[in-house]
Parts: C-alpha cells; sequence; structure tokens
C-alpha cells in the first residue's frame, strides 16, 4: 500500500478486522556522503540538510507557508580517521537514497591541518538558508557537566559523558513524528562556564517532522515545534531565558556549538534546555576554543561520476534511540519509492557542475550517486605532532517528495540562487541565459516518468 504521505508499506496476511497503522519511517533526510576510510565507504553524515524547498512550515491555519528557498550552504566535519587516501585521492560518495530530489551546486573538501594536542569542530546546528562563514573551534580540554537530569530529576549524565552512541533518550511521544512531549535537559556546567571564550557543545541528532506532519500540525492548536531555548537561573533563583533558540541538530550526529560568554547574571552555572521537538543528545562538554595553530587547504574536487548505485541498508545505529544509519556494503537495486517526474542529470562526468555554485547543478534522484574525488598528494606532509581532520563544503538544495511538499513529485520548477520563494513567487524563475539554456540541453537528459521506475 502506499499511505497519503506517500509512505509505501507491506502488510503480510492482514485479518479482515485488522487496523493498519503506518509504520514510522524515514523518507526524507537530504544526500548521503560516505567516506573511503581505507578499507570501504564509512557512512558520515547527511549533507545539505539546511535546504527545504516547498516544505510546509506547520503555521497554524496557513497552508500557504513555505520554507525559505535558499541554497543549504555548509561546513560538516569529517574526522581524519574517517578519510584515508586511496591511490592518492580521497574519495567521497554522494547519494541520494530516500524519497527526494537533490540539486548539489557546489562541493568542495577542506583539509584542516592541526596539531594532535587539540580537535577542531565547526557549528552544525540548523540555520536557515543563506551565505555562511567559516568558524573553526580548537578544544583541547573538555569539561564535562557536573550534574545532568532531566525534567523529572533522573540522571542523564552517564549518557552524554562521550560520544558513544548512548542517548538521552526518555522522551514521550505524541501523535506526531517529530513532536515530543516538552523534556528539559538541566546541566551543571561549573565555574569555568560563562567566561570569555567558553563554549557549550552540544552532539547529538533529531527526528524531523515532515511536510505532511506539518500540514497536519497547522490544522490544529494544541501542539507547536519550540526549538531548544536556553535558560540561566536569575538572581531570585528562577529560570530566565537567556537564549530563546539555540537551534538543532541539522540531522545526523551533528555538533551545536553555543557560546557561554556573560550568560550567567549569579554564581549559578546551571543551563536548562527545554524543547518539545524530537531530539536525542550524545555528548555535552564545555571546552575553551583556543587561537592554535591552524592550517586549512581548500581541495576542488578532481573528477566526479554520476551513475546509478541503489539503496543502502538502514538500521538504527545505537539502538532503539539512535538516528537511522546506512550500510554502504549491503545494497537494494529496487527502489521503494514512488518515481519523481522530470528531467534528471544524465549520467557520467559531472565534474564542471561541481566547481561552483553557478545554478548549474547535478540533479539526483532515489538511487543516484556522486563519486567526488579530491587529491590526497599532501597527506604526507603533516610536521610530526599534527594531524589532518576535514570539513565538506556543500552547495545546493533539497526537496522531500511527499505529496504534500509544494512540487514534491516532480523536479521542476528548478531552485536558483537569489530566488525568493519556493513555490516560485511571481516573476520568479530560473534564469534562461544561453550559458544555463545549454547547460539545460546537455546535462538533464534524463527523463523519468510516473509510469517508469529508475534503472
Amino acid at each position: 500500500m502506499e499511505w497519503p504521505n506517500g509512505v509505501p508499506q507491506t502488510v503480510y496476511v492482514p485479518g479482515s478486522d485488522q487496523d493498519v497503522v503506518e509504520s514510522e519511517m524515514l523518507k526524507g533526510s537530504c544526500a548521503f556522503a560516505y567516506a573511503w576510510d581505507g578499507n570501504g565507504f564509512r557512512f558520515v553524515t547527511d549533507a545539505m540538510w539546511r535546504s527545504a524547498l516547498g516544505m510546509p512550515l506547520g503555521l497554524m491555519g496557513s497552508t500557504s507557508a513555505f520554507a525559505p528557498a535558499g541554497a543549504s550552504q555548509e561546513y560538516l566535519r569529517i574526522p581524519g580517521e574517517v578519510l584515508q587516501p586511496r591511490d592518492g585521492r580521497y574519495v567521497l560518495q554522494l547519494t541520494e537514497e530516500l524519497w527526494e530530489t537533490a540539486y548539489a551546486d557546489q562541493v568542495k573538501l577542506l583539509a584542516v591541518d592541526h596539531p594532535d594536542s587539540v580537535d577542531v569542530f565547526v557549528d552544525e546546528r540548523f540555520v536557515p538558508p543563506g551565505p555562511v562563514e567559516l568558524q573553526l573551534f580548537q578544544v583541547a580540554r573538555r569539561r564535562a557537566p557536573l550534574t545532568a537530569t532531566d525534567e523529572r530529576g533522573d540522571d542523564v549524565l552517564p549518557a552524554l559523558r562521550a560520544h558513544d552512541d548512548v542517548f538521552v533518550s526518555n522522551l514521550t511521544p505524541t501523535q506526531y513524528q517529530g513532536v515530543v512531549e516538552p523534556h528539559d535537559l538541566v546541566l551543571d556546567l561549573g565555574e569555568d562556564a560563562g567566561r570569555a571564550g567558553t563554549y557549550l557543545f552540544l552532539r547529538g541528532w533529531i527526528y524531523p517532522t515532515d511536510a505532511s506532519i506539518n500540514v497536519a500540525l497547522s490544522q490544529q492548536s494544541t501542539l507547536k515545534p519550540a526549538p531548544p531555548s536556553l535558560e540561566v537561573r536569575n538572581a531570585s533563583g528562577r529560570w530566565t531565558t537567556a537564549i530563546a533558540s539555540i537551534g538543532f541538530p541539522s540531522g545526523k550526529d551533528k555538533t551545536l556549538v553555543v557560546d557561554l560568554a556573560g550568560k550567567f547574571p549569579t554564581a549559578d552555572h546551571r543551563v536548562r534546555i527545554r524543547t518539545n521537538m524530537q531530539i536525542y543528545w550524545d555528548q555535552a562538554f564545555v571546552a575553551l576554543s583556543l587561537h592554535g595553530p591552524v592550517k586549512v587547504t581548500t581541495l576542488a574536487p578532481l573528477s566526479a561520476d554520476l551513475h546509478f548505485r541503489g539503496f543502502s541498508r538502514m538500521y538504527r545505529k545505537g539502538g532503539r534511540y539512535g538516528p537511522y544509519w546506512f550500510d554502504y556494503d549491503d545494497v537494494a537495486k529496487v527502489s521503494p519509492w514512488r518515481p519523481i517526474e522530470g528531467a534528471f542529470t544524465r549520467f557520467g562526468d559531472v565534474l564542471p557542475l561541481l566547481r561552483e555554485a553557478d545554478d548549474m547543478y547535478v540533479i539526483m534522484g532515489p538511487g543516484d550517486e556522486a563519486t567526488v574525488q579530491f587529491d590526497a598528494s599532501s597527506a604526507g606532509s603533516l610536521p610530526p605532532g599534527w594531524k589532518r581532520d576535514f570539513l565538506l563544503y556543500t552547495d545546493g538544495w533539497i526537496k522531500d517528495s511527499d505529496l504534500n511538499t509544494a512540487f514534491g513529485t516532480t523536479v521542476a520548477p528548478l531552485p536558483f540562487h537569489g530566488v525568493q520563494a519556493y513555490p516560485h513567487g511571481p516573476g520568479e524563475a530560473y534564469p534562461t541565459d544561453s550559458q544555463r539554456v545549454r547547460y539545460l540541453r546537455e546535462y538533464n537528459r534524463r527523463v523519468v516518468k510516473r509510469s517508469v521506475l529508475p534503472p
């Protein structure tokens, strides 16, 4: 069967009087990035998460309010041990495996060389689409919270001490995926928190709502998603809002970096993080961001090949409350998704499309994979006592094919930088200058129709 939001489901031997309940299923989560780790390709994270073309926002009483249409531009951290040279090159796989369309306009890899006595992070929280500036956080000493409790007063500190796929998971679900009963994380961050240059690092993942759920939320008034806020104690001992929204993880296994400088009005350095979004925290620590030596080298792609690959086996990393993870070595060729109609990028060399953010991009559908390679000749030139980590930079869009997403079942209309709204507003359309017309004719020749499954 296919549910009204597009989720496919097989029910074996249903009884004549049996209720059939839709299974909770991840059908949209942006493109996936896999890295060659020396032995095989390992799932790293999801990319271009800051774009949600045509996504209803779920504002009460509104069925015409959609997410911002700008491109997702983000830096994602890849630990050095995860990405190793293969035949003199760093190799990444960028895949589209869920029920959505990806428009990948630019991909580049940044090699971050630094002393091995520090770790380097970037802020991977969700922010509205738009230009981003690279900010590195160098951490030498991490301080776990002194205490950590939930809204019931239960001790959750063991789940937050390390990045170990053990999550704070005692959430109470509602009838909507992605929205749970309000829950608190109360952390005693210790005396160093609040000094200049101190930050709270929160690592975790989010189970998001989708277009159909957002439409349902807009039709009722009892539930409204509330992003995490950060509260501190005032002089009267009461909780007061210090940061109305600290944002939330941009998908799976992402790190939020929260500036704590000057946030505490008293010597009480407890914070309360409150939300009703379905967020599972894995690690929390306070650290001073250092300004030590670091060398950042931008690696442009040397080659990029688009082809059909299939669909990796999905499982829950860390057990029942872990994020959906993907096994690259266990792949199915048959798509579980209804075909998305339109003109996708033809298979083969797509390197010219990924070099610059110029509205001439790789259009990927379910099952597609782009193998992108970068020069690794400098891998052996690190000074003694240094190590190399990476940042993956992407610029592009994602459009969920949920049946309540605007134009979700088709590739068109095409997005572009500078677009004000999606669906496009009056007078807006993809540019039709001669260069882009040639691009459309040369590259977008793989036409998928509703009655035809991908090859």
